[in-house]
């Protein structure tokens, strides 16, 4: 994640923090966006490890956590590309699956095996607003399976 942000020439502030037994690495990119990225120390097997989603029957099991905070200033447009460029980068460079969601709770894509399954909610507005973002990328638009 460090070299993304090196690339994009921002200016950062990088804080390694502990509780407990978590370490929890930040990035704070002057001008509106902090970025927070921890490991789940829960075994795979435990509840805490996964995460019910729209796009898979199974739960999805995950190993970190990165999350965003956006502050709503006149930056706010360009932050909000940069978050998704950031994750697209992580998930491609590491070559991991990922479900990325809002706080609200909405899922907004998943990504598995180098394609992205999109709600067709944020496709749009992704399509709408940052369109370029998507020119590089495999993608579908999400379908709830018939039962």
């Amino acid at each position: 994640m460090e070299k993304v942000i090196e690339s994009k020439n921002f200016e950062v502030n990088y804080i390694t923090r502990q509780h407990n037994s978590l370490f929890i690495h930040e990035f704070d990119l002057s001008g509106g966006l902090k970025i927070s990225a921890y490991d789940n120390i829960f075994p795979p097997d435990h509840p805490a490890a996964s995460y019910e989603t729209m796009f898979q029957e199974e739960d999805f099991i995950y190993q970190q956590t990165i999350s965003y905070e956006l502050e709503n200033n006149q930056q706010y447009e360009l932050w909000y590309k940069t978050m998704y460029e950031i994750s697209f980068a992580i998930l491609e460079s590491l070559k991991v699956d990922g479900v990325f969601y809002h706080t609200s709770g909405e899922e907004i894509f998943f990504f598995k095996n180098g394609k992205y399954t999109f709600n067709g909610t944020y496709l749009e507005l992704l399509q709408t607003h940052y369109g370029e973002l998507l020119e590089n990328i495999e993608y579908s638009v999400f379908t709830k399976p018939h039962n």
